[in-house]
């Protein structure tokens, strides 16, 4: 169950909050056209931290971590043996997404995930980034399950932004910056 604390306004101005509580459903998944990941990069100078959310459709995967784990059947909302999405996710983003800086490979910590329509949004963060003058994405997402995915990145480094297209053959990128 999904619940969501909402808030109505009171007579006496104050909101009073309420539980709604929801079934999360998977959308309905249809064959879609192109198979494409974005990823966001964004580095904070106040708190010395790459900020990283990956976009992916959720159908796709669902069937990347099915195919990994060899468990055909595998629900990625509800994958039940003491799993959960977040365990799901995490593990797959660890294999398949690295970031260096300086050359040197970062841990990121995983933060969480949201499900938006067809899309899982996840969320990671590198903390004790001092400057970022070159970073190194090295993103194979998917690519060894869709000869046609295409894993776009995009790093925001103080005004600038800069964009990779990493596809199969070419799962790294490294992007310079001032």
């Amino acid at each position: 169950m999904l619940a969501v604390l909402c808030f109505v306004g009171g007579s006496n101005g104050f909101s009073n909050p309420f539980f709604i509580q929801a079934k999360p459903t998977l959308p309905t998944a249809k064959p879609h056209p192109m198979h494409i990941s974005i990823c966001e990069i964004e580095y904070d100078e106040e708190r010395k931290a790459l900020e990283i959310t990956q976009r992916i459709f959720l159908d796709d995967l669902e069937s990347g971590i099915r195919i990994e784990r060899k468990n055909p059947e595998l629900d990625l909302l509800k994958p039940g043996n003491n799993l959960s999405t977040d365990d799901l996710v995490k593990e797959y983003l660890q294999k398949h997404l690295k970031i260096y800086i300086e050359n040197r490979e970062m841990t990121y910590e995983y933060i969480g995930h949201e499900i938006d329509g067809f899309a899982l949004y996840s969320y990671v963060q590198v903390l004790k980034v001092k400057k970022v003058e070159a970073i190194k994405v090295v993103n194979d997402i998917l690519l060894s399950l869709f000869d046609d995915q295409v894993n776009i990145v995009h790093i925001a480094v103080g005004e600038e932004i800069k964009s990779l297209k990493l596809y199969k053959g070419v799962s790294t990128g490294t992007l310079t910056f001032e």
